[in-house]
Formats: structure tokens, sequence, C-alpha cells
């Protein structure tokens, strides 16, 4: 045991002064033949636990983060095993800067991270009642005319991130009337969510988002103006004669087809009885109207000048 401790304390110092000067010549050798070297990476930002019912935005999808290691351990590292991410755990809505995490395979060092802050914004999603309006386009044939467009809802609902929903001024659903139809029909139409400028908002859902809408259709009237004729009933006192008779209005506008139209000439009154009078007077009366004309108003004032023979 004696000559094995002196075999090892013999030339101690020197031995010390070898091994150390070995150490740094194996220290040079390594980093003369496998250096440290520094790469840059293009990550994703992957974001952890975000809010349900809200819509994210945030300021950089991705991060460039550069990495320190020897040139043998950048070569063998795949670049997904490099992970950035950002906890949105219990964020409120509203903007926030939040700091980018990192996680690198062992024996790496991370020397930079751009941009190490990224702003995430949280913008709940909402819903909101609204009545629709219906824009007519198109004509149907000659000989038809729209009557009337009736959706099978007038409500709707439309959902959306609050700060833009707030941009929604209506609903408007465009019904094309076809050139080529031949009666009522039912079409689909679809709604979609506009601003004041009549510009369709983005990023708003409408539901239901295609409805359906009745479409009535009414035959096409004519329009026609003729001269009232008042009808006398029987004969003013005897001495006296029906000097003038003044109808207001003395003509009157009527609509209907063209086949009905084209037989009236003139607009009789109801009778107006005359018997026994001897001083002039105003009646109000009916107009006596055809099947199938009608007119604004039916009352005419009728004045009866009477004088003595």
């Amino acid at each position: 045991m004696n000559s094995l401790n002196g075999i090892f304390l013999h030339n101690l110092t020197k031995k010390i002064v070898m091994m150390v000067a070995a150490f740094a010549l194996w220290v040079f050798v390594m980093n003369d033949q496998n250096p440290p070297t520094e790469s840059g990476f293009s990550v994703p930002v992957v974001t952890l636990n975000p809010p349900t019912e809200a819509r994210i935005g945030q300021s950089a999808d991705h991060v460039r983060i550069k990495l320190r290691a020897p040139r043998s351990v950048l070569a063998e590292m795949r670049t997904e095993e490099i992970k950035a991410f950002v906890d949105l755990a219990g964020l409120e809505p509203g903007t926030h800067p939040l700091h980018v995490n990192t996680v690198v395979p062992q024996g790496m060092e991370v020397v930079s991270v751009t941009p190490d802050i990224v702003t995430f914004t949280i913008d709940p999603m909402i819903q909101k009642r609204m009545p629709l309006r219906l824009v007519r386009v198109g004509a149907p044939p000659s000989g038809l005319t729209v009557a009337s467009i009736e959706p099978d809802t007038r409500m709707v609902t439309i959902v959306g991130p609050q700060s833009i929903i707030k941009n929604v001024s209506e609903v408007v659903g465009t019904v094309a009337i076809p050139s080529t139809a031949t009666g009522d029909l039912d079409l689909d139409v679809t709604l979609l969510p506009v601003d004041e400028e009549g510009e369709h908002v983005e990023s708003v859902r409408v539901v239901p988002k295609v409805i359906s809408a009745h479409v009535s259709f009414a035959r096409s009237l004519s329009r026609k103006v003729v001269d009232v004729k008042p009808t006398i009933e029987g004969a003013v006192a005897s001495g006296y004669t029906l000097a003038d008779i003044r109808v207001e209005p003395s003509r009157i506008e009527l609509a209907g087809t063209t086949p009905v139209l084209d037989a009236v000439t003139t607009l009789s009154t109801e009778p107006i009885p005359v018997v026994g009078l001897t001083e002039s007077t105003e009646r109000t009366v009916s107009l006596v109207l055809p099947e199938g004309v009608t007119v604004t108003n039916k009352m005419v004032n009728v004045r009866l000048i009477i004088k003595k023979q």
C-alpha cells in the first residue's frame, strides 16, 4: 500500500499540471471542431386555455427564437422540438400584452425571442335579435304586379364578436322576382347583416341565414278617366224647372283590367229623387261601379239648380 501511495504521490504537482493541460487541450480541440453556434427559428405561438365564446386576436402568430448550442447539437435538432406558448387562462374581455414562454431541448440556450411580447384581444361573442327588411328586385311579366311579399318570420338573431356586431344597422334580404312567374310562389331569401352604408358586415352570422318568402301576384290594373253622369229620378214641382246639374268632381279616374275599362265610357250615380222640389239643393251620392272597376272615392256631390218657370 505504501508503495502504491508513493507511486501516486510521486511528482504529483507535475501530474496535475499535465492533467489540466490535457483537459484544456481537449476543450480547445472540441471548441475548434464543435464550437457553440447561434441559429434562429420561426416558431408558431400556441395559445393555452383560450376563453370560450370569444374571438381571439393576436399581434403576432409566429415568433423568432435565437438559440445557442454546439454545432453538432443544433444540427441534430428538429424545429418541432422548439415551443413558444402563451397562457390565456382567466383573461377578461379586452387587450392584454403577454410574455411569450419557450421550451427548448436540453443543452440549448435561448438567446432572444422576437417579439417577446404578443398582444392578445379577447372579443366576446354575443347575440342580438333584429327585425329584417326585404328588398324587391326584378319585375314579373307583363300583366302581373306584385301584390304582397310575406316572409315566414320577421325577426332573426345575429351572432358575432361584440366589437363588430355593434356595426350592424339592419338585416336585409333580397327577393328576386322572376320574369317568368305565372302565379303566387315561395322564394328562398338569403339574409345579410349590413351597416348604415348598406355594406355587408363580415364575421357576423344571421340565424336563420335563409328564410322563405311568399310572393302574391295580382293582375296589372289599367287606368282611365271618364265623365260622371248623374241619374235623376222623378220631376220637380209644377211651375218649376231643373235648370242645371253640377257634379263635383265631374270626371273620375277608374282602375281595372283593360278589357273591363274598354267597356266603360261614363259612370252613373245612384238615382237622385227630385220629385216636388221647388228650390235648389245639394246631394252627396254614390257612384254605380261596374264589376271589376275601382275608384279612389266613390262619392260625388251633385248640385241641383231649380228655377221657377
